[in-house]
């Protein structure tokens, strides 16, 4: 027991459900339920892939060297995360950024 809490398992906590019964029994299975539909959403996903300088250049049909160019255009966005001094983005933000440039452009 830590802080007064006692850990049990979702099936425990099912059991505990029918135990109690009525309006609180049926409140803590419909919360394990969500629980256990959460666990299942967040086990099935999937991070999305990740880009370095040189997959972003690719992406946007551009020469690696010029991606200090790249970084510096409208809308343009910041990493998603840096290791060490390397920038690295999530292939869903550079589609966006795509996205969103092909949008613009089509504004004009």
């Amino acid at each position: 027991m830590e802080g007064g809490l006692i850990k049990l398992t979702l099936n425990q906590y099912r059991l505990l459900a029918d135990e109690i019964g009525g309006e609180k029994g049926k409140r803590i299975l419909e919360l394990v339920d969500q629980l256990e539909e959460a666990r299942a959403i967040i086990a099935g996903m999937k991070m999305p892939r990740v880009l370095g300088n040189k997959e972003v250049a690719d992406a946007l049909g551009i020469d690696p060297k010029n991606m200090h160019h790249a970084r510096k255009t409208r809308f343009f966005p910041d990493p998603d995360f840096e290791v060490g001094t390397r920038p690295f983005w999530f292939e869903t933000t550079i589609q966006a950024y795509q996205e969103k440039v092909e949008e613009w452009r089509n504004k004009k």
